[in-house]
């Protein structure tokens, strides 16, 4: 999981901050709206088919 996030906080797609042991992840507020656009659509797409399979 930590290289996935790696790749996409060096793509500049989200931001990272520490927080004692952990380390939490949110989206870049700053990326084109057509990015985050993309960003939003895969998520909702996750967490639907997560609902369908539980």
């Amino acid at each position: 999981m930590s290289r996935h996030m790696k790749v996409l906080r060096e793509a500049g797609l989200v931001l990272d901050r520490r927080d004692a042991q952990w380390v939490r992840y949110r989206r870049n507020l700053s990326l084109a709206p057509e990015y985050a656009a993309v960003i939003d659509a895969v998520l909702t797409a996750e967490l639907n088919l997560e609902r369908k399979v539980a």
